[in-house]
């Protein structure tokens, strides 16, 4: 066996969960730089509370394949989720090289990369950055160089606008989140949406169909700085510690009935990015006859409620993952909107090295919608 085979052998590319691969990943740097390969700067995520900035190799594209120079990544939710609880159950390992909401500058193109050149600005789709849905959230973002496998162009690699700015493209990834909630019903302009939480991703669909020209549009929250993003964005908003919400909804959106010819509230169509279980069960108690109920938010109680009620009154709930070119695309074009203040969300910028306390700043200050690492200068 040469030198050069033993990186290979042991590179998290062919062992991406042997704990040999992380046993001897100092070793193989030390190996990788004797040889005169490159290394790089990521964050690896080694399970709650434990999260590090290391040395790793810098990745060796084939020719299908292009290398992203990542210059802006967003803490996300599920990040916060492994740091706090443990990444098993939402794809994020030990070893894993964390970050998904990126945006960066292609350093390198393979041969068969069509429509893709070097220095091109790029947003990259994360669910299909690596070659499978699976790695979804470990897709590299906090790595100074990303392997982006089986580049293609409106696939998993999306060009962004010449004078678009980091700053403003990274909430593209949580943006297409939200506008896919919303897009899964098909909104019309005559139709009224409650939207429960004004985090990033509610947020986000209350943008994308005030976008669209949509305006009845309500936002529901606890937190007054948030609702009050949510107006600036002309969002209707509801502090439901301190209002009745059944009663402010019909005084936004007025009543409908169920099919025995009951009083209910006249929204259309709910959009649930908070996941508690009341939402959902108020909803099937006094939802009008044929309203829908989006599941965006990943929630974790159980819901517990009687069948019969989604047939009486015709009501649906649909379950929204993630996102498609299409809403890709929209959240790109609204972004590139100067006078959108979505991109505002944007809270705090850390530096690489300081990863650390960027993932502390976002999990323990609830005024800070959104921290960003500065992956590149």
């Amino acid at each position: 066996m040469s030198l050069g085979d033993f990186p290979r052998l042991f590179s998290a590319e062919y062992h991406p969960h042997s704990v040999l691969t992380f046993k001897f990943q100092s070793i193989i740097i030390k190996l990788r730089i004797c040889e005169g390969v490159n290394v790089m700067k990521g964050v690896i995520y080694h399970g709650i509370h434990d999260i590090s900035v290391e040395e790793l190799p810098a990745p060796q594209p084939t020719a299908n394949d292009l290398v992203l120079k990542v210059m802006r990544n967003g803490i996300c939710g599920s990040d916060l989720h492994a740091y706090n609880l443990g990444g098993d159950e939402i794809g994020i390992l030990k070893g894993g090289a964390l970050g998904h909401e990126f945006v960066g500058e292609v350093a390198e193109v393979g041969a068969n990369v069509q429509g893709i050149h070097p220095g091109d600005h790029v947003f990259v789709n994360p669910s299909r950055a690596k070659g499978s849905t699976s790695q979804l959230a470990m897709a590299g973002g906090l790595s100074q160089l990303n392997l982006i496998k089986d580049a293609v162009l409106n696939d998993n690699v999306f060009l962004l606008p010449s004078d678009l700015s980091f700053d403003r493209a990274v909430v593209i990834e949580p943006y297409a989140v939200g506008i896919h909630g919303k897009n899964i019903v098909h909104p019309t302009p005559e139709q009224s949406f409650c939207i429960f939480g004004a985090g990033p991703v509610g947020l986000a669909s209350a943008s994308g169909l005030l976008q669209q020209g949509i305006t009845q549009v309500a936002v529901v929250d606890i937190d007054e700085q948030r609702l009050a993003f949510a107006k600036r964005l002309g969002a209707h908003v509801i502090n439901s510690a301190k209002t009745d919400l059944t009663a402010a909804l019909k005084d936004l959106f007025g009543t409908g009935t169920g099919l025995m010819g009951d009083e209910r509230i006249g929204v259309d169509t709910y959009i649930d990015c908070v996941g508690l279980p009341s939402f959902m069960t108020d909803f099937i108690a006094q939802a009008k006859f044929g309203a829908k109920f989006v599941v965006v938010a990943l929630g974790a109680e159980p819901v517990t409620f009687k069948p019969q009620f989604l047939a009486m009154n015709e009501i649906s709930l649909i379950g929204s993952a993630i996102y498609t070119a299409t809403d890709i695309q929209e959240a790109i074009a609204n972004v590139a909107q100067p006078d959108n203040l979505f991109p505002n969300i944007v809270s705090a910028h850390y530096p690489l090295a300081d990863s650390e306390q960027a993932f502390q700043r976002a999990n323990t200050d609830k005024t800070a919608l959104k921290v960003v690492i500065d992956v590149n200068d």
